[in-house]
């Protein structure tokens, strides 16, 4: 199989996408959607910014491979459960969102979709993530006790749900026309997320303490990772990226987990302990983090040798 970008529907193409070429950075990077400039939060405050040093880490990997398909992404783990999606042949099929569990995987059958992606879960086994209807139009959604409910933006034209804390906080993604903007959902009232000055912005995860991080992008179309804590934006950018930062994950101790693109690879990164470091799979050609739980366990996706892509979930 050859190398080449996941074919995961996500209109609004915050799901997990890999490089075709290490060196293009337009797809070495999260390709944020929609080119047109988005005002800052009416609420948000002027940003900071981080760089610190970094080091290599070494984390003992499982694959995450629904039996059968053809290509896997495993988006969350909670330590208990997987979700993710995969697809059986890449060629002529759309994504599926599945669970693991107790070794055993399911398909997660999310009402109406043609095509779905389940992002995240919490302590409470509630899941979060994507779906298109039959329309093509893309929802996020909230699963409570196989009750599901729709996740939409007020005035957008796709939604995805991304992120989730055990208060059942959603955060994700909206497209309003042609510009992508990050969200929080919670107790019932959305509330738009822009990094100041960002042409683009994502959400894409939500701590317990209400910390969200996501990705943001500049004039120069360069991608950063942020963290909004406290109505306080900080960009940022692993020490050692050329081509940008995303952060996906981050835990009850603000631990931190994302990808980032040098001149020759994608490679996976922590933030733990004050220190950036690297997590590549062995063997692998790219390898991409979600998410990392409490307990330090993190999910992601990697490229083989080969190209194909396999979930995975270490620690």
């Amino acid at each position: 199989m050859k190398s080449r970008t996941s074919r995961f529907f996500v209109a609004l193409s915050l799901a997990v996408t890999l490089a075709q070429s290490a060196g293009a950075q337009s797809s070495a990077t999260l390709p944020l959607k929609g080119l047109l400039s988005s005002p800052p939060h009416s609420d948000a405050t002027a940003p900071s910014s981080a760089t610190l040093a970094s080091r290599a880490r070494v984390l003992g990997f499982a694959t995450a491979d629904f039996p059968g398909a053809a290509l896997s992404i495993a988006f969350d783990n909670n330590a208990r459960t997987v979700v993710g999606a995969f697809e059986y042949a890449p060629a002529d099929t759309l994504a599926t969102a599945f669970t693991l569990k107790g070794g055993v995987y399911s398909i997660l059958v999310v009402p109406g979709a043609t095509a779905s992606i389940a992002t995240a879960v919490n302590h409470l086994e509630q899941v979060v993530g994507a779906y298109a209807d039959s329309a093509g139009t893309v929802h996020g959604f909230l699963d409570v006790a196989d009750v599901f409910t729709n996740i939409d933006f007020p005035g957008s034209i796709a939604t995805q749900a991304i992120g989730l804390n055990d208060s059942t906080q959603v955060v994700g993604d909206y497209i309003d026309g042609s510009t992508e903007h990050g969200f929080l959902y919670s107790g019932g009232v959305y509330t738009a997320i822009d990094y100041p000055g960002g042409l683009l912005t994502a959400a894409t995860g939500i701590n317990s303490a209400g910390d969200i991080v996501g990705a943001w992008m500049d004039s120069d179309n360069k991608v950063h990772g942020f963290l909004l804590r406290g109505g306080v934006f900080t960009s940022i950018d692993v020490p050692s990226a050329t081509g940008g930062t995303v952060i996906w994950g981050i835990n009850d101790s603000g631990d931190l987990a994302g990808y980032y693109a040098d001149a020759s690879a994608i490679h996976g990164f922590v933030f733990v302990g004050g220190a950036f470091s690297t997590v590549d799979v062995a063997g692998a050609s790219q390898t991409l983090l979600t998410r990392i739980n409490n307990r330090g366990h993190v999910a992601g996706v990697f490229l083989d040798a080969l190209g194909e892509e396999h979930g995975l979930t270490g620690k």
